[in-house]
């Protein structure tokens, strides 16, 4: 008889080896990933610039990224739960997100007439 030793990740899976499942932990907590319905997965969010509204005294000015959606159904009073207190400008669980379509490469057709 052997013994296995397992790793278990928060979302219940399980691997063999120790840096699969640290990878699949990592990707699988990313804002990116889609299950958890953020801007950087919807097609309407997109990043703009901000700042604190001092143009006219250029030592004070301050600007920043910050995520923002420009579908017309989202309300930010209703709709918006921030990620996390370090990303609090970025939404997750949208209950409206619109996947993002995915570009494909162009490629040659082999079947050319």
């Amino acid at each position: 008889m052997v013994e296995i030793k397992a790793y278990k990740c928060g979302c219940h899976k399980v691997f063999v080896g120790k840096k699969a499942c640290e990878l699949h932990e990592r990707v699988c907590k990313s804002w990116k990933h889609p299950k958890h319905k953020t801007c950087k997965t919807c097609k309407f969010g997109y990043q703009s610039y901000d700042s604190n509204g001092m143009e006219h005294e250029p030592q004070y000015l301050q600007t920043w990224k910050e995520w923002r959606c420009s579908n017309p159904l989202f309300n930010y009073d209703i709709h918006f739960t921030p990620a996390h207190e370090n990303a609090s400008d970025l939404n997750i669980i949208c209950p409206i997100k619109k996947k993002k379509k995915k570009t494909t490469p162009l490629t040659p057709s082999l079947n050319s007439d």
